[in-house]
């Protein structure tokens, strides 16, 4: 996943991202921070055709210094869904001692707000 620096404070901010799965060959991988959606067969395609989505759109971005395209938050039904998998996967995480899978990557999501 991509990693975006704030040219006013230097601060590093890793975008939210989750996949779910929809039915039983439908995957959707989604970035919360940039309003952005995928879907593939498996998590993988759908993880990987959200990571080329999420680099063209940022390279798009800075290429036409257009303000107000960098970051664009996803509609709050979607940031809810986001944060209602990070919370299931830590809970299931704490009772099984399993590994996290809907949330992409559980490091990045302590991020630092710039003041």
């Amino acid at each position: 996943m991509p990693l975006l620096q704030r040219a006013h404070c230097g601060k590093v901010l890793a975008p939210r991202c989750f996949w779910r799965q929809k039915g039983s060959d439908l995957f959707l991988a989604e970035c919360v921070d940039l309003d952005l959606i995928s879907q593939g067969k498996t998590a993988e395609e759908a993880i990987g055709k959200l990571q080329e989505a999420m680099y063209g759109y940022l390279a798009l971005a800075f290429a036409k210094s257009t303000a107000g395209l960098v970051i664009r938050p996803s509609p709050l039904s979607h940031r809810l869904r986001y944060r209602w998998h990070l919370l299931h996967e830590r809970l299931r995480d704490r009772l099984t001692k399993g590994h996290a899978h809907f949330v992409l990557p559980t490091a990045l999501l302590n991020v630092t707000r710039c003041r």
